[in-house]
């Protein structure tokens, strides 16, 4: 294999992988708002949560988009500044913000959908379903 395609088959692999991380987001979360939540720790996230489908994509507050850090993230990682996040802070928060709109919920899996954004899937338990929450009373 040629040099030149060793070092830009990876690239070229991270972008297909964004392409398909930004059009999984667009259908499963396009249309929903996003929120501002602050962790317990203080820690500033983006959330838009889908309770239809139990899950929520979450990342990084404040300023700077998803592309911005996938971006810089191939501009050069943790050498050229990025630190990641670990999954588990995600999912931390996540349960936190689900607790703080009165759902007792449980986090089942956290999966990257675009560095720096993840995809939690939860459970809840007891009380109203998610959809009741959204759609009130039965008539």
């Amino acid at each position: 294999m040629k040099p030149s395609l060793l070092l830009t088959a990876p690239l070229l692999l991270a972008a297909l992988t964004g392409c398909a991380g930004i059009d999984y987001a667009k259908s499963n979360y396009g249309g929903l708002p996003q929120q501002q939540f602050t962790a317990s720790n203080g820690q500033s996230f983006q959330i838009i949560d889908n309770p239809q489908r139990n899950r929520l994509m979450i990342g990084p507050g404040g300023g700077g988009g998803a592309t911005q850090g996938f971006v810089k993230g191939l501009a050069g990682g943790v050498a050229g500044g990025l630190v990641a996040t670990p999954p588990v802070v995600y999912r931390d928060a996540a349960e936190q913000f689900l607790r703080s709109t009165g759902r007792n919920c449980t986090a089942q899996d956290v999966t990257a959908i675009m560095d720096p954004r993840y995809e939690v899937r939860y459970t809840c338990m007891g009380g109203r379903t998610n959809q009741d929450r959204l759609l009130g009373p039965a008539q």
